[in-house]
């Protein structure tokens, strides 16, 4: 990749590393490692940067730092060359003189001896580093032996490539966790949430998907290369960013790489304007990498990512802080989460972002609020966000889940979940549960749907993985099922959902110890792990452990509250029918979860031809399933 014009940052970072190591010159052990970590830059993201802005490794960076200290002194004539070779860290003057002599083109010793011997304007690199490119293809030794079959193998597989290439096709980007260079640690929440809102201003895009935030904040600070993180994440671009400056005013280095199918710089702009344009700011950087990627936008799409924002600096900081610590999930932060807002909003009562923090805070059931009162806070602070501004796609998925989940109000559900697909198409989360208000419905389409959309944008997630293999599983879809079910596995170990769906396709292969042993893996404390065991054991004949396990809820239950819902679907499976709509009764009345959901499992399938089962679903206004 060719080197790119450097900016005044650049040029800084650049002194930085040269005065780094020219402080270590005689250690030889000095390496990328311990430059890295001295300068305080990630290895991977080092190695990006010099490869930009230079076009060479930090190795070879270093090299030619101690070679160029070396000309000085040979020039100089301060020492023989042996004892140079040590000062500038070379563990041994011959090869010293070999690398001297390549880079140059001329041995050290005749420097020495001619210090005004005119050194070639342009040096070459030195080409025994990591980065040496591979020899041509026509001199690699497969076709020196003249091998008919092993030139035919390769056409055969360059072939492969081209037609389906392992690159995605489509638009894609994933924004990776910025870059904190304001010398001020405390600055972090700001670094943070600045991250969040460019993804939320590509995500806007339809025909752009765009990584989450989750799982780009996997790869904060690491070491991986950029064409290593874009596999893993499945993107052809990626976008690095640092916060240069946080106080009156707002600085940030955005910078755009195509990854495939070839390695290219595509943008590097410092954007620099007063606090109160940051909305604007993070719209801008948008739309330039949208156009970058020669996406075509739509009339909306323009007119959104082009509206003139203003903030009060503080309202936004308070936001973002509140952002912050919202996203720590611990009681104690909760409550410090909502006095930000609550900051944010008296400055400025006319800013909704501040109530759209507001609706989802109280969206999480904390701080010892009953599920009706958080509800009723939720919904006033997200009615007010989206009267302030209707295109809030959080707010939207904010109460779109309370509806499904906590009020069942369907159409509500699904007018939120709409409006906030279409304000950010992609909303991981909104797609995420709408799939599984369609399941609801028996929507078995629309249902996997949005929940392989919920993987395409958030890739690393365990649990969107084992969700869709439960949706897989429900429409038939064995294979399908299976594979999520284990990839879900490989990302979180005794991932819940994909232990049980794996326990489910044992019982229907037969596979009685299999099944067991995918169900003894659950949390053995959690009254929702032992409806899988119960029905376990009930389908592998060993009736007297199923009644065990009710026995123990049920002693529990007198002294604790024990979920009536999970209590219900365990006497039905023991046959012990009237109890079990008694608890269902129960769960009803205190709107338990997973009451809505009774169709999905088969610890119910004992009851459902039963009339009051029937009565209960209309009821919930839910269509109703016999088998």
């Amino acid at each position: 990749m060719e080197p790119i014009k450097e900016t005044s940052m650049d040029q800084v970072l650049i002194k930085k590393l040269t005065d780094t190591v020219l402080e270590n010159l005689e250690n030889e052990q000095f390496g990328v490692e311990e430059l890295s970590e001295q300068v305080g830059v990630s290895r991977s993201h080092l190695h990006r940067k010099l490869k930009l802005l230079k076009g060479k490794s930090v190795s070879q960076f270093i090299r030619e730092v101690r070679l160029e200290e070396a000309m000085k002194l040979l020039q100089k004539d301060v020492a023989t060359v042996s004892e140079i070779a040590y000062r500038v860290g070379f563990n041994s003057p011959s090869y010293f003189n070999k690398v001297f002599q390549h880079y140059y083109k001329v041995a050290p010793g005749e420097l020495k001896k001619n210090p005004q011997i005119i050194l070639p304007e342009k040096l070459r690199d030195d080409n025994e580093s990591e980065d040496k490119p591979a020899p041509s293809l026509w001199n690699r030794p497969v076709f020196k032996t003249g091998s008919f079959a092993s030139i035919l193998i390769i056409l055969i597989i360059t072939t492969f490539y081209l037609i389906f290439p392992k690159y995605p096709s489509e638009y894609s980007v994933a924004v990776l966790p910025f870059h904190n260079l304001t010398g001020q640690p405390e600055n972090e929440y700001f670094v943070e949430g600045v991250h969040g809102s460019l993804i939320g201003e590509l995500g806007q895009i339809s025909s752009l998907r765009v990584i989450s935030r989750t799982s780009t904040l996997r790869f904060k600070d690491s070491k991986m290369l950029m064409e290593e993180i874009a596999n893993e994440l499945g993107v052809n671009t990626l976008v690095e960013g640092s916060i240069i400056g946080a106080g009156d005013s707002l600085r940030i280095m955005i910078r755009l790489v195509q990854v495939f199918p070839k390695e290219k710089h595509l943008l590097a702009q410092e954007y620099n304007d007063s606090m109160e344009k940051v909305l604007n700011i993070q719209s801008t950087a948008a739309y330039e990498i949208a156009q970058k990627i020669n996406i075509k936008l739509s009339d909306q799409e323009e007119k959104l990512l082009s509206e003139t924002r203003t903030i009060h600096p503080e309202t936004y900081k308070n936001y973002l802080r509140g952002l912050y610590h919202l996203n720590r999930g611990t009681e104690e932060s909760f409550q410090t989460a909502l006095d930000y807002f609550q900051q944010a909003i008296d400055r400025d009562p006319g800013d909704p972002l501040a109530y759209a923090g507001l609706a989802m805070g109280y969206a999480h059931v904390g701080h010892g609020l009953s599920a009706d009162e958080a509800f009723t806070r939720a919904t006033r602070a997200a009615d007010k966000a989206l009267r302030l501004d209707p295109t809030l796609d959080e707010v939207h998925t904010t109460l779109a889940i309370l509806y499904l989940y906590d009020k069942w109000d369907w159409e509500k559900s699904k007018n939120a979940f709409q409006s906030s697909l279409a304000a950010n198409p992609n909303n991981e989360i909104a797609h995420a549960h709408f799939a599984w208000h369609h399941e609801l419905f028996g929507d078995m389409e629309s249902s996997i749907y949005h929940a392989e959309k919920a993987i395409q944008i958030e890739p690393t997630s365990s649990t969107y993985y084992s969700w869709l293999a439960l949706l897989y599983f429900e429409n038939n879809e064995f294979e399908k099922a299976e594979s999520m079910a284990k990839k879900s596995l490989e990302l979180q170990e005794n991932s819940f959902y994909g232990l049980v769906t794996l326990n489910w396709l044992s019982l229907k292969k037969n596979h009685h110890e299999e099944a067991i042993a995918y169900v003894e893996q659950m949390p053995e404390s959690d009254s929702h792990s032992k409806v899988f065991l119960a029905h376990t054991f009930i389908q592998t004949n060993q009736r007297e452990k199923a009644i065990a396990i009710w026995h123990e809820l049920e002693k529990e239950s007198q002294r604790n509250w024990v979920n009536p819902v999970h209590r219900a679907m365990i006497a039905s499976c023991l046959g012990l029918t009237d109890k079990a709509f008694e608890l269902l009764d129960e769960g009803y009345e205190q709107r338990v979860y997973p009451i809505t959901y009774l169709n999905f499992y088969p610890a119910t399938q004992y009851i459902r031809r039963d009339p009051r089962y029937k009565h209960l679903m209309n009821k919930l206004n839910i269509p109703y399933h016999e088998n």
